[in-house]
């Protein structure tokens, strides 16, 4: 529940960040913060080296779940978001939980019952909103150049649910996690070079860069340099605080149960959305609030 609680505000502070700046700076920041963090708990937990067999399976974790959030963010810049959230979600929820049960993980049936109400709860927080109008109306359905948004976004996410358990076997934790957040660093400053060398044909390499990371939108919303840097931390600090809670959680129980209980985040993002932007619940999503209640304590 802490790592559904630490993802769900890194959300919140990622969403606002974005609308301010730019997606691409969001995930910057959300890396590279998480980076340093990943650094001060190697340093300060004393772990040893990780081993040969873990540090791939962390990069492909890394790898994986930036792939995921890039897909997911992009959707979201075209505005199908409200299609593609709530597939992409039961997608990396659901994957996780069929490989466990198919490895030979043995679920009992209240806990089989939880995990199905968790992910009904995660679809219906994050499907779109009831609201149409002649020019623009409700969308319902899914368009075929969707599909390859929703599949890398829902597996980006499900692999890194994978790949980390695999990457954590031999018991190592901090050294593993430092590992996903430098693939993910990498990641991402590669595909910023590539958007900003692109940018720069028609204009130059610096405002090519303040443009993609929407560093002029970032200084027009005159954000209180307070306000900005807390921004800034709380949506490096809480993503990985949502990794290192997850890897936690899957030491203490079935993998099955701490990834349903740790995506259930969007009902976080969601109960913060309505509490600090006073944005309206649909009936949608107070359902989905409902049965996300009903199954944490059905997997105890």
């Amino acid at each position: 529940m802490l790592s559904a609680i630490s993802w769900g505000a890194g959300d919140f502070a990622g969403g606002l960040l974005s609308r301010r700046s730019s997606v691409f700076l969001a995930i910057l920041i959300s890396q590279g913060v998480g980076l340093l963090g990943a650094a001060a708990l190697v340093a300060i937990s004393g772990e040893a080296q990780p081993s040969s067999q873990s540090i791939p399976w962390a990069l492909a974790a890394g790898v994986s779940g930036v792939v995921g959030l890039g897909a997911f963010y992009y959707a979201l810049s075209r505005g199908t978001m409200g299609v593609i959230a709530p597939l992409a979600a039961l997608i990396g929820a659901g994957v996780p939980v069929m490989v466990s049960v198919a490895g030979g993980e043995t679920v009992p049936p209240a806990r089989l019952l939880g995990i199905a109400l968790a992910l009904v709860a995660v679809v219906l927080t994050s499907l779109p909103g009831g609201e149409s109008n002649d020019s623009e109306p409700r969308r319902v359905r899914v368009e075929l150049h969707e599909l390859p948004l929703i599949v890398v976004s829902g597996l980006g996410f499900a692999g890194f649910f994978l790949f980390v358990d695999q990457a954590t076997t031999a018991g190592e934790a901090w050294w593993p996690l430092f590992v996903v957040r430098l693939a993910g660093v990498s990641v991402v400053l590669g595909a910023l070079l590539v958007f900003v060398l692109r940018a720069s044909r028609s204009r130059g390499v610096g405002t090519a860069t303040r443009s993609v990371l929407g560093l002029s939108r970032l200084r027009a919303s005159h954000l209180p340099a307070g306000r900005l840097i807390a921004l800034l931390l709380l949506t490096g600090l809480a993503d990985l605080g949502g990794n290192a809670f997850f890897l936690l959680a899957k030491e203490t129980d079935a993998l099955s149960v701490a990834v349903v209980l740790s995506s259930l985040y969007p009902v976080v993002t969601t109960i913060l959305a309505a509490i600090f932007l006073h944005e309206r619940l649909r009936p949608t999503q107070i359902a989905g609030v409902a049965l996300a209640t009903v199954s944490v304590p059905l997997m105890r």
